[in-house]
């Protein structure tokens, strides 16, 4: 999917990597300062490095010395900043359609699609410098999927975001993953985003790769990374509407074969789509099944693997057709005996359950 060699020092730092990943989501990971928005950049077009060679989908975007630098209209990449980048005083319609044949992809069944599930119907005729922070992130997804590109780059999707907002952004990169298949690299600072999203990961450290692999191998190297103890490592699923229990205050979800999950009451059909979010922390694990408790999920499930993210041990739990992931504190993974292929319950409260759409 990319291939990247890239040495580029500027102002007092220096980036210097070598790497190749198959996708088809790459996160790029790292503390602040590492250079991971000066790779996407780089990547991009925007940053000349002194020596490279770039290849995306087997198309050379760089060489130096001795071959082509591509300016960046000419990459063919979807490009998020994090800012979003729109044109405020033209419509969020005038923003989808900016790129060359936009505006056919837009009219077409697929730009429909991806309009119709953005949430951007209503906003069409708005200008950007009047909608909120979700919306113009969401209006900057939309431009990058209409834009025809090979790839999606995305610095920080979601940092500038409150939690909920967050939340639904990942979601909507989550059902684009799933839907319109299109390889992306996105930046994050969030070890939440990285396990939602990324097939591999690539760690930087001071201009350098640290580590590469998949998020959850990478994640529990405790010795390479400094998680932050604040970051929530997040479930996220898209299922179906089954059915409603108006007088409860519930809604219940088909996750896979045999698994459901009960969540607040949602404005949503039977038969729908819907996006969960669910925090880690949020699930507790217990041994036998619980008595009678105000939780209105207990699920069964063995244990597939557990992570040590230093602060917490992370545990994916294999529940019917899904994995869920728990965050749980050594003393307690002692205690409960927590080991790969330990049957256990699942423990859940409704309203730890996030409708994100």
């Amino acid at each position: 999917m990319i291939r990247a060699q890239i040495h580029l020092q500027e102002a007092g730092f220096e980036l210097d990597v070598d790497f190749e990943s198959q996708g088809p989501v790459l996160g790029i990971f790292g503390p602040s300062g590492s250079g991971k928005s000066t790779l996407l950049q780089a990547l991009a077009g925007w940053r000349k490095p002194e020596r490279c060679r770039m290849e995306v989908r087997g198309r050379t975007l760089g060489q130096i010395p001795g071959g082509p630098w591509l300016p960046p209209e000419e990459r063919r990449l979807g490009i998020v900043p994090q800012n979003g980048l729109l044109f405020p005083h033209l419509s969020v319609e005038r923003n989808l359609v900016f790129s060359p044949g936009a505006d056919q992809r837009l009219a077409s069944p697929e730009g429909q699609q991806i309009v119709e599930w953005l949430r951007l119907v209503p906003l069409l005729a708005r200008r950007t410098d009047t909608l909120s922070g979700g919306e113009r992130q969401r209006v900057a997804l939309g431009r990058a999927w209409l834009s025809d590109a090979d790839m999606l780059l995305l610095d920080e999707p979601a940092a500038s975001l409150d939690a909920d907002l967050a939340r639904e952004v990942i979601a909507l990169l989550l059902q684009a993953k799933s839907e319109l298949q299109k390889p992306m690299v996105f930046v994050t600072h969030r070890a939440s985003e990285l396990l939602a999203l990324a097939d591999d990961c690539l760690v930087l450290d001071r201009g350098r790769v640290v580590a590469q692999g998949p998020p959850l191998d990478v994640l529990a190297n405790s010795k390479t990374l400094a998680i932050d103890p604040q970051d929530s490592v997040d479930n996220l699923f898209r299922g179906t509407v089954h059915a409603h229990h108006e007088p409860a205050g519930i809604t219940e979800i088909e996750l896979g074969a045999h698994v459901h999950l009960r969540v607040p009451l949602a404005d949503a059909e039977p038969g729908a789509k819907q996006t969960i979010g669910l925090r880690a922390e949020d699930i507790i694990l217990c041994e036998r099944p619980p008595g009678t408790t105000s939780a209105r999920n207990t699920l069964e499930g063995t244990i597939e693997s557990l992570s040590n993210l230093g602060h917490a041990l992370l545990v994916t739990v294999r529940v019917g057709d899904c994995n869920l992931r728990a965050k749980v504190t050594p003393g307690a993974a002692a205690e409960l005996g927590l080991q790969p292929g330990k049957p256990v319950y699942l423990l859940i409260k409704t309203h730890s359950c996030h409708l994100l759409g």
